[in-house]
């Protein structure tokens, strides 16, 4: 579940990044979240990987 969670989260949140940088106004605000999001991308990725919980 919290898998779950966090997976859509973060592909949320680097869909929002993606628009602000490329077709929004605020390219610093749309570069923050789409590191954000990508960093829960590769967190997702790899999380049976890192075997952390």
């Amino acid at each position: 579940m919290k898998r779950g969670i966090v997976a859509s989260i973060a592909y949320m949140t680097t869909g929002i990044g993606i628009y602000h940088t490329f077709f929004g106004t605020s390219a610093i605000f749309g570069m923050l979240f789409l590191i954000i999001g990508l960093v829960g991308i590769l967190y997702d990725i790899f999380y049976e990987k890192l075997d952390t919980v």
